[in-house]
């Protein structure tokens, strides 16, 4: 007997292979085309590096060299410790900002007022790049050259800050963690034309005072940090350090030149003694010429203000003098517009 096996003919019929695997490609190349794409930030909260606010940033985190001038004279240097120095024949190695006391007594007695190095030294510059120095030529160069007025000494930032990198060519983004000035100065340097950066928000800045100011956006970030260029002075003193020293005692002038012109002799036993109440006396054996001075602060530098009572030429002193460097026993003046350059310097008595 035959049995007859009856078959649905609404059978599942099956999916050749290779459908299967082309489906799987074009799902896989989907799956990583959205994986690939990025949404960029809405417009006002990307900056680039030609953006104002970033070389603001970068002037923020820049280091100032004035910890060391008792070394280098330069506020666009930063010696790298230990050095070994000479200062009116004595050799002193320079093992730690301890160590500069002992510098700064030995220039008391020094009528050079002159510290030379034995090289070769090792020297940072403003944006954390380190150089190798061989000769004296090569420190008084580089000094010559170097910017050392643009940074911003009255604020800072309080770190962790977190950049997003979005790079508009090929949208792959990045996302950074930046924990103290000199990496800073490091991301910016290598940013490139093109990418776009989006800092997180809220940042904290810490101003001269000590206080904190919380930072929601760019705008606000801008206006803190060029607010702060007159909370204090480029040379990371007090005001009243420098009116202390200032009026202790009697001063001389050690140098006046003008327009690379040498004055020098025109006050020449000259004795100046700065009153704390601001009056200005310039005592020659008989002669005493009086005037007034005061200091004050012109973004971010700070300047002693020379008024004499007296006529040409004596009266090329009467300048609004930039402070460069002082100590107990030396003050350097500087005033530089577009047409000369005048530098001027006192000794203690």
């Amino acid at each position: 007997m035959k049995h007859l096996i009856q078959v649905n003919s609404k059978r599942n019929n099956p999916v050749p292979v290779g459908l299967v695997i082309i489906a799987l490609l074009f799902g896989l190349a989907g799956c990583q085309e959205e994986d690939s794409f990025i949404q960029l930030p809405p417009d006002g909260s990307v900056i680039t590096i030609s953006s104002p606010v970033t070389d603001l940033m970068f002037r923020v985190a820049k280091l100032d060299g004035s910890s060391d001038n008792v070394l280098d004279n330069s506020s666009c240097l930063t010696v790298v410790l230990p050095v070994t120095v000479v200062v009116d024949d004595e050799i002193i190695i320079v093992n730690s900002p301890a160590d500069f006391d002992e510098v700064e007594d030995e220039l008391d007695d020094d009528d050079d007022n002159s510290v030379d190095f034995i090289y070769p030294i090792q020297v940072i510059l403003p944006d954390y790049t380190k150089v190798t120095l061989a000769s004296k030529q090569a420190l008084d160069n580089l000094i010559s050259s170097c910017e050392d007025d643009d940074d911003f000494e009255c604020i800072d930032f309080k770190y962790p800050l977190v950049f997003t990198l979005y790079d508009a060519n090929n949208q792959v983004s990045d996302v950074i963690t930046v924990t103290n000035d000199e990496s800073m100065c490091n991301f910016i340097k290598q940013l490139r034309q093109g990418t776009l950066i989006s800092l997180q928000f809220p940042v904290t800045m810490i101003l001269s005072s000590g206080s904190q100011v919380v930072i929601s956006n760019y705008d606000e970030l801008e206006k803190a940090i060029r607010d702060s260029d007159d909370d204090c002075d480029d040379n990371d003193a007090d005001d009243s350090d420098f009116i202390t020293i200032l009026t202790d005692g009697s001063w001389r002038i050690d140098s006046f030149i003008e327009d690379s012109e040498d004055h020098t002799s025109n006050w020449q036993d000259y004795a100046f003694v700065f009153n704390p109440n601001g009056t200005l006396t310039a005592t020659r054996g008989a002669s005493i010429l009086t005037g007034t001075w005061h200091t004050d602060t012109d973004d971010g530098e700070l300047e002693l203000n020379l008024q004499l009572n007296v006529g040409d030429p004596l009266d090329e002193i009467n300048e609004d003098w930039t402070v460069i460097s002082y100590n107990s026993s030396t003050i350097e003046l500087s005033d530089d517009d577009d047409d000369d350059s005048s530098q001027l310097i006192f000794k203690k008595i």
